[in-house]
């Protein structure tokens, strides 16, 4: 299989990773900061991964089609304007989440067209002489919008970007998995949130088993990109997850911690780490824990 192996792509990668983590006052937890990654968010590592693993002849002629809560659409965006890679790109999103953060940051960059319908896209692209980072927002939820993508998929001969299934976004968390174990040595749990769930699986499978995964449920759309993992009967074990059924992770909880952690600790996290955040303290409750709280799109307000 013949990858892109150019110099960009290297230079490329070399930036995604090795970010940091912090310690919360003199707590013994830590949180690592994935928003310092080239599009803010850990979901480079996932996307860069799938397409570093794509053959280049079917990467440059076939649209790469994606269904995304957000986060996932901002890699995908960020990798085709660094690398310029010659084919449509596709982002499929849930029209009720479009007004989100991350959904409203990729609408609003350059040069994106968005459509209502398979149909409209399909015709556009029809007559569209130039490549297009496109947006199609439908009216539907999650799993059925997932549903309906692979079919036309199929269909029309595209190419998906399935974080729900393939295993580079298992893979790329072993990389993850070196920085927590350099960075805390300590380390005796990890707490994070499932969207996909590939975080939590790349975790489980290169931590060592001592080390404790944690994550809740939640509600399909009601905290940004989060929800019940196990419905996709994926490459994630939820009986892997430490407490993963034991309660659901609450939309409150989401911002109280949010903004504390803004307020207190001067770092820029998202809904997701808010409640990551809850529940870093809700299982703190052995003695010589050292916890790390993966924090899917943090970073340092004072870079």
């Amino acid at each position: 299989m013949r990858k892109l192996h150019s110099n960009n792509i290297k230079r490329y990668m070399s930036n995604i990773g090795n970010t940091p983590m912090v310690r919360l006052d003199r707590s013994n937890i830590y949180m690592k900061l994935e928003g310092h990654n080239p599009s803010g968010s850990i979901k480079d590592r996932s996307i860069n991964n799938m397409i570093n693993n794509i053959n280049n002849d079917i990467l440059n002629t076939s649209t790469t089609c994606l269904v995304t809560s957000g986060s996932a659409g901002l890699a995908l965006y960020n990798v085709y304007n660094e690398l310029d890679i010659k084919s449509d790109a596709l982002v499929v999103l849930p029209l009720k989440y479009s007004k989100k953060t991350n959904p409203s940051l990729l609408l609003s960059k350059q040069y994106i067209k968005i459509h209502d319908s398979f149909e409209s896209l399909i015709q556009s692209q029809k007559k569209d002489n130039m490549p297009r980072f496109r947006v199609l927002l439908i009216d539907d939820e999650f799993i059925n919008i997932l549903h309906d993508t692979e079919e036309a998929v199929n269909k029309n001969g595209w190419t998906l970007l399935d974080q729900h299934h393939n295993m580079d976004c298992v893979d790329c968390h072993e990389i993850t998995a070196k920085e927590i174990l350099h960075q805390l040595p300590g380390v005796t749990d990890v707490v994070c949130t499932t969207g996909t769930g590939g975080t939590a699986a790349g975790l489980i499978k290169y931590l060592p088993d001592s080390v404790n995964i944690h994550a809740r449920t939640s509600v399909s759309g009601e905290i940004d990109g989060l929800g019940d993992v196990g419905r996709y009967d994926n490459f994630c074990d939820t009986q892997l997850i430490t407490g993963y059924y034991n309660c659901e992770y609450n939309h409150d909880d989401a911002i109280k911690y949010m903004n504390y952690i803004k307020d207190k600790h001067l770092l820029s996290v998202g809904e997701s780490t808010g409640v990551a955040l809850w529940l870093a303290n809700e299982i703190n409750v052995r003695p010589n824990m050292n916890i790390v709280v993966i924090s899917a799109d943090g970073f340092m307000l004072s870079d």
